[in-house]
């Protein structure tokens, strides 16, 4: 049981100490480690038991019909943590949406109304 532990606090020390020669200036590479290591399994959990607690309370969210904002916040927010979440960004529950590469869409400007359209 010491070799293992003895072991594991080596790998640790050489790991730990060896991650900026691995990582770029944002340590997005340390970022996607832990984030595919701990945090995933860790969200799908969440998931699970998210879902589980959401059946468990339908009985009460039904009468009160509050069943969309239940599901939401027990089902729908983790499964997105969990499944659609670049790897390595951990703000979107923070900010609400993932950090995209994709430009904005333009905005789309509304023309004045004319005095000849008709009012209704």
């Amino acid at each position: 049981m010491k070799k293992l532990a003895a072991a594991l606090l080596i790998v640790f020390i050489i790991s730990t100490s060896s991650t900026p020669a691995l990582a770029d200036s944002s340590d997005r590479a340390f970022d996607a480690t832990v984030d595919i290591i701990l945090v995933r399994p860790i969200s799908l959990a969440a998931t699970v038991v998210g879902t589980a607690v959401f059946i468990v309370s339908l009985p009460f969210s039904i009468p009160s019909k509050s069943v969309g904002a239940t599901a939401k916040a027990l089902v729908a927010d983790p499964f997105n943590f969990t499944f659609t979440r670049p790897v390595g960004v951990f703000n979107e529950m923070e900010t609400g949406r993932t950090q995209s590469t994709e430009a904005p869409a333009p905005a789309v400007e509304k023309a004045p109304a004319s005095e000849n359209t008709p009012k209704e």
